[in-house]
């Protein structure tokens, strides 16, 4: 319970060299939610294939104009391979993050959470200002309960690898120290 509450508070001071292990594994603790989410996204897509590519058709048609030559192009793209590889990239980088995040909690460093942090950050920009975009808004293919939870995950994230950072840089202080 120590460690959530170390994990959760940016403020919490950090002294010694447990503390701050536990801080440093906040990272670890960011990309393996990090890559549950990933893994809920391509289950998602999975239990739904068809419903998928039919809704990426529509956003795309919607976009580019079905008879444009450029949404011509796009929707002919489009098959079950999109989707499939889709699905691929998906649990790769689930699976990318799951094993970063293993090794931030068996040697915590600034290196992992500072570059994830930024990802994050970057997911976290991205959605809102698709969201804001008035040429996309009416395109969206992610239910609003989705853009929620991403926004959440990315703000959760974004804490648990700042605290990461931290505890990761206090560590390397302590041990230097000794």
């Amino acid at each position: 319970m120590n460690d959530l509450s170390r994990w959760l508070n940016p403020a919490a001071a950090i002294s010694t060299e447990d503390e701050a292990l536990a801080s440093g594994r906040a990272g670890a603790v960011g990309a393996f939610v990090s890559a549950a989410h990933g893994l809920f996204g391509a289950a998602l897509i999975a239990v739904n294939i068809d419903g998928y590519l039919a809704q990426l058709r529509a956003v795309t048609a919607t976009m580019y104009g079905e008879s444009s030559q450029a949404g011509q192009a796009a929707l002919a793209m489009m098959g079950p391979a999109m989707v499939y590889t889709t699905l691929a990239m998906s649990v790769g980088f689930a699976a990318v993050f799951a094993i970063v995040g293993v090794v931030q909690w068996r040697k915590p460093n600034a290196v992992i959470p500072l570059l994830l942090g930024l990802l994050a950050l970057y997911s976290l920009l991205m959605l809102v200002l698709n969201m804001a975009n008035p040429a996309t808004a009416s395109a969206h293919m992610i239910p609003a309960w989705r853009q929620a939870l991403a926004v959440v995950v990315d703000l959760v994230c974004l804490l648990l690898f700042y605290n990461g950072l931290r505890g990761a840089n206090r560590l390397r202080k302590l041990r230097d120290a000794a």
